[in-house]
């Protein structure tokens, strides 16, 4: 990063999850510790823009951040000078068109697994979201064309396909967070932190394994290890979801459930047949083969798919 003053755009700043998360990871790098940066945030609600901006100011005035920030409501001037654009965004009700992908081919006989990214479903999400995707990237290419874009937005493989095709000078990455998932399991099945690791994973987003996992200093693979370790970790492995709340009882407490290999029969076949680990659980990877309906966790996947509600 050569510019001393970087400056970031996030489209989408207005979302509590995308807006809160991408900012904490911002005043979390180390690379930025050393420089001001500027942070502009752009959406089209006005009011969560106003939230978001006021805390995430609160929070640079708190903590002595070397950040400027801005709000904008105009994508074209908040994208003047950008550096860095990092984009999620969703068109109309997120969960009631969702609930439309996932459920009217199932009507016609598609028996897709969760209708957000593969399958019918994911079309019909790409359908909606490709569009207005292009006309950022449009202004981008047009006022920053320079800036590297991180898109968050889903279905990434259908957004990025789409926006190579159309912008192919772009710098346009698609991202998300599930490698993260590695960070948590590998100490546990390698008996290594994480940062001794050497890890190489790849695939599609939501469709994706580890590939490579090697000491640093000594060059031992390690995926061996972690294949011999996987079936007993996951197998005691508790996952634990609130349940939804009783409308009659709303300031009662929430209740929760722990159900070993929780949204993980079709990841424990990919352990077994294919001796692959795969970085997310069933509700994602279940979305490509067609067999994996008769495979996946339907249960583990609703209650996953309820509690993101």
């Amino acid at each position: 990063m050569s510019r001393e003053n970087p400056k970031i755009v996030i489209i989408g700043a207005g979302s509590a999850q995308f807006g809160y998360s991408t900012l904490g990871d911002i005043f979390q790098s180390t690379a930025l510790r050393d420089r001001r940066t500027d942070i502009v945030l752009h959406d089209i609600n006005s009011v969560t823009l106003k939230q978001v901006a006021r805390t995430a100011q609160d929070f640079i005035e708190a903590h002595a951040l070397p950040f400027t920030l801005s709000a904008s409501l105009s994508r074209r001037q908040a994208l003047h000078g950008a550096d860095f654009c990092i984009i999620s965004i969703e068109i109309g009700d997120r969960f009631v068109l969702w609930e439309q992908d996932w459920r009217i081919p199932q009507q016609f006989g598609m028996r897709q697994v969760y209708g957000e990214n593969g399958g019918p479903g994911g079309f019909f999400h790409a359908l909606r979201i490709i569009p207005p995707m292009l006309q950022i990237c449009e202004d981008i290419s047009q006022i920053c064309p320079q800036a590297t874009v991180f898109n968050f937005s889903n279905p990434m493989s259908r957004i990025c396909t789409a926006v190579y095709r159309k912008f192919p000078h772009l710098h346009f990455i698609g991202l998300c967070h599930e490698i993260a998932s590695l960070k948590k399991h590998l100490p546990a099945l390698t008996g290594l932190p994480y940062e001794a690791l050497q890890v190489r994973a790849g695939g599609l987003n939501h469709f994706s394994v580890l590939l490579q996992a090697i000491v640093k200093e000594t060059g031992e693979n390690l995926y061996p290890k972690i294949l011999r370790n996987a079936p007993a970790y996951f197998e005691k492995l508790e996952h634990t979801l609130p349940t939804p709340r009783n409308p009659d009882q709303p300031d009662a407490p929430a209740l929760t459930k722990s159900t070993p290999w929780h949204e993980r029969r079709l990841f424990k076949l990919i352990l077994e047949k294919f001796h692959l680990l795969p970085i997310t659980t069933d509700s994602h990877f279940g979305e490509y083969p067609a067999w994996t309906h008769d495979v996946v966790d339907h249960e583990g996947i609703l209650d996953f798919y309820h509690a993101y509600q």
